[in-house]
């Protein structure tokens, strides 16, 4: 992620229209109130099935890591909107993008390490339900706050 974010955060600074990001923001705002409605709606079956589990090797979480298109979808955004609207260049980019490399990195190990301790104790759907319904309004937020920020005050202040 770190190479994606360095290498989006130069070339976006270069081709995106600051006049343009206003739009580019309200599409990401709605894509992600899309993600809170898909996450709200989600149905989940919570199976105890005992069957034997496939563990993944480390080259197959290499491979996933590498392949994996969110990768692109989540850097892109940041690097070419976000770091021109918060005026970040130079070696700013290089410092911005250890950092979100960083939390890339622990991020997924939380979520992990979470799994593994709580996932054989949580059996409930309801519990699933809970969480999805917190994670939604959470997305809804960011979705709103992002809007304010980078949609409503740069178009009322022109």
């Amino acid at each position: 992620m770190f190479i994606l974010f360095v290498a989006l955060g130069f070339v976006g600074k270069e081709l995106v229209n600051p006049a343009v990001l206003p739009f580019i923001s309200l599409v990401g705002c709605s894509y992600i109130l899309y993600i809170a409605w898909k996450v709200l709606q989600a149905k989940v079956n919570v199976s105890l099935d005992d069957s034997k589990e496939n563990s993944l090797s480390f080259r197959d979480g290499l491979l996933m890591q590498l392949l994996n298109p969110k990768a692109l979808v989540a850097t892109l955004p940041i690097a070419t909107i976000q770091f021109p609207s918060a005026g970040i260049s130079g070696a700013a980019i290089i410092f911005w993008s250890v950092i979100l490399a960083l939390l890339a990195f622990g991020a997924p190990t939380g979520y992990s390490l979470t799994g593994l301790l709580l996932g054989k104790r949580i059996s409930d759907p309801r519990y699933f339900k809970v969480f999805n319904i917190l994670m939604a309004g959470l997305l809804v937020y960011v979705s709103a706050t992002i809007g304010y920020q980078h949609v409503v005050i740069p178009l009322l202040s022109v």
